[in-house]
């Protein structure tokens, strides 16, 4: 018996295929720099959309390239920005009171174009979002 293909059909078809691409592309991301386990005593970091990192794709000047973290996550008393490649990764480390709204405004300086990695912690467990960004050939 022949099944019969529907408009409907196709587009569950085109939309669970799409789906399976974004999770796949999601599972098979880059590991995380060695640093980021030493804070975290080699806990986990899970990947987690609550942690909004924003920076610029390109980055006009080397020396100051605005970074922002906006957590929804409760009850968060860390933020982290590591910078990869870099000998040293940690790049900024803020501690915070978990009563206040996790928010972190910026500036680090790059070399090249690089990946950035904020690591919050909430209730105990940590959280991750990462950025890339591409520097111009400006100042050094």
């Amino acid at each position: 018996m022949r099944q019969h293909w529907s408009r409907r059909r196709w587009l569950q078809l085109l939309l669970l295929g799409g789906l399976g691409r974004l999770r796949l592309g999601r599972s098979a991301a880059t590991p995380l720099p060695p640093a980021v386990y030493e804070l975290t005593s080699g806990e986990e970091t899970k990947f987690h959309y609550g942690v909004g990192l924003s920076l610029p794709r390109r980055a006009e000047s080397r020396q100051a390239v605005p970074v922002s973290v906006d957590c929804r996550l409760r009850e968060t008393d860390l933020i982290a920005l590591f910078v990869t490649p870099s000998p040293t990764p940690l790049a900024a480390r803020f501690l915070l009171s978990p009563q206040t709204r996790p928010q972190v405004r910026t500036h680090l300086r790059l070399y090249q174009d690089s990946e950035i990695i904020a690591v919050v912690r909430a209730r105990g467990r940590y959280f991750h979002q990462s950025a890339k960004i591409n520097v111009s050939q400006g100042c050094r």
